[in-house]
């Protein structure tokens, strides 16, 4: 019979081993990307709210043992939040984040603007044909989320997402578009016919600056006959002090899961009772009171915001997790952590959040 030697043995089981790693090591690579996807997949899935309003869509490429996160997003939160898991799933090499964040930068400041036309249909894609998402009317802001010459992708007050002949909106920077959301508004009651032929159709909103003065899209002002339209002054709801003020009767209470009582109240339980107290009902959850209402606070821009107004806040496993009530400076009022407390979003507040600030997304307008 023949003996191998002890040395002999050696060499031939590390060959074995070997081939058998290197016949694993395929399989476990493809286990390991296979569960990345996934995770991925996943996130995309979970990611808050219908495309119409905000999508998010990122993809991995692998490059080696490299994970390369590729799409588009709105937010760097759930981005994160899809890191982590990554990690927490055994992902121990690199991972690039290379997701091209919306909106675009524009030139200038530019990147905010003012229909122009009457009215304006805003598509889901950039073609002239069906698609239709909702008209725009004169006068409405929207913000530029990319440049699709002829076209830009916009996203209204109401939050959808379409797109829009370039022609039929002025761009400006932020500070005049700023303008064209503070109060006083007038809403128009019925359509009004300008000397140069163009209608303001009825519904349609516009600045006030008094003394029967209108500001117009094009930043000229005009008089109209007062009994055209109504005057909206926000600010001077009384709804406004009484909603701050049932908010404030939380002070102190737990945080609950759940919770919409005296014993505790998680986020959404506690907007929601505050705005009950005062008539008004709200959806239960956080990301269904996201779809109420219209757009008036976004990152660096704070100055439309009126107390009383709902702030939303994004999360790590989708957008919308966590909503606060605004009571104006930068301060909010919400259940979190501990319980109901006030915090703020100004940096030289001594209550400043800086981890609130930074998850914050949007801001909503419920009533006028």
């Amino acid at each position: 019979m023949f003996h191998l030697s002890r040395n002999s043995q050696l060499i031939l089981l590390s060959i074995i081993t070997a081939q058998l790693i290197s016949g694993c090591l395929p399989w476990l690579q493809q286990t390991k990307l296979t569960q990345a996807v996934d995770i991925i997949d996943q996130a995309n899935q979970n990611f808050y709210l219908d495309q119409r309003i905000w999508y998010q869509d990122i993809q991995p490429v692998f490059q080696g043992n490299t994970i390369v996160l590729k799409g588009e997003a709105f937010y760097r939160s759930p981005i994160r939040g899809v890191l982590r898991k990554l990690r927490q799933a055994g992902w121990k090499h690199k991972i690039l984040d290379s997701v091209h964040y919306l909106p675009d930068a524009f030139p200038g400041d530019s990147g905010f603007a003012i229909v122009t036309d009457s009215y304006v249909m805003s598509r889901y894609q950039p073609v002239d044909v069906k698609q239709e998402g909702t008209e725009l009317l004169y006068g409405e802001p929207v913000r530029l989320i990319r440049d699709a010459n002829p076209y830009f992708q916009v996203q209204s007050a109401t939050g959808y997402l379409g797109y829009i002949p370039k022609t039929s909106v002025r761009t400006m920077p932020l500070t005049e578009w700023n303008t064209y959301q503070i109060d006083p508004q007038v809403i128009f009651r019925q359509t009004v016919t300008l000397e140069n032929g163009l209608s303001i159709l009825m519904g349609s909103r516009l600045p006030y600056l008094g003394d029967k003065r209108i500001l117009l899209a094009d930043g000229s002002t005009a008089e109209l006959a007062p009994e055209t339209y109504s005057i909206i002054e926000a600010a001077n709801n009384p709804l406004r002090a009484a909603i701050v003020l049932s908010a404030k009767q939380y002070l102190g209470l737990p945080y609950v899961w759940g919770g919409r009582s005296g014993d505790g109240v998680d986020c959404s339980g506690f907007v929601m009772q505050s705005y009950a107290l005062n008539g008004i009902n709200l959806p239960r959850d956080t990301d269904e009171m996201a779809n109420l209402g219209r757009i008036i606070g976004l990152p660096g821009w704070m100055d439309a915001m009126l107390p009383g107004d709902l702030l939303f806040f994004a999360g790590s496993r989708r957008l919308v997790t966590h909503t606060a009530i605004y009571l104006g400076a930068g301060k909010v009022i919400h259940s979190l952590g501990t319980g109901v407390q006030i915090q703020s979003l100004n940096p030289d507040d001594p209550n400043y959040a800086e981890n609130l600030n930074r998850r914050f997304i949007f801001a909503k307008r419920i009533f006028e």
